[in-house]
């Protein structure tokens, strides 16, 4: 069963990750606790535009960052 992480799990992966665990595993303990969703075609497509997004957003910040210090 392939899962996506929604946070960082010792031992497993990191957040965004797609990882292959048990079915066991992954029905009863990671998506039941909110630490992973079913890795289909429409969350995967979800997971790669919040990349996306946070991305844009962090390079936005460094643009920004640049700017105020050259005005320094």
């Amino acid at each position: 069963m392939e899962v996506i992480l929604k946070q960082d799990i010792q031992g497993l992966g990191y957040k965004n990750d797609t990882v292959s665990v048990k079915p066991g595993y992954g029905r009863n303990y990671l998506i039941t606790q909110g630490f992973a969703i079913i890795a289909n075609e429409a969350n995967r497509k979800m997971i790669n535009e919040n990349i996306k997004q946070a991305a844009h957003k962090a390079e936005k910040l460094k643009k920004d960052a640049e700017e105020i210090a050259k005005a320094l």
